[in-house]
């Protein structure tokens, strides 16, 4: 009886990640969902998936980096369809982290500073 619930146990273990992970393209690692096409055609003319891969923002943010591209990086003007698909891609998929960087050490746990403070 044992085996058999921890058997059924695994298996709708299994089950639910499967469900829930989400496909990768294997060449650019992005997450296969709707719009993928268009950003991997848009957004890798001029930068690897990496760039977008190991970022993330709100749609305001993704916005704000599409203009300074167009502003500085020559990235053309998009319509506003393509713009949009892109947008929802990278704010639905790669949206804004919790915190981007680990919580600060506490000071117990920080070196004595070796330089002296001056008044």
């Amino acid at each position: 009886m044992k085996n058999k619930l921890l058997s059924c146990f695994a298996l709708l273990l299994l089950v639910s990640l499967h469900s829930t992970a989400q496909e990768t393209d294997s060449g650019t690692g992005l997450i296969m969902a709707e719009g993928w096409e268009t950003v991997r055609a848009t957004c890798t003319e001029c930068h690897s998936a990496q760039l977008i891969t190991s970022n993330s923002g709100s749609r305001a943010v993704w916005k704000s980096r599409i203009l300074w591209m167009q502003d500085t990086q020559g990235l053309q003007q998009l319509t506003p369809d393509t713009e949009n698909t892109i947008l929802t891609y990278l704010a639905d998929h790669y949206g804004q982290k919790e915190a981007t960087r680990r919580a600060a050490l506490p000071t117990i746990l920080m070196p004595e500073n070796p330089y002296p403070i001056l008044n």
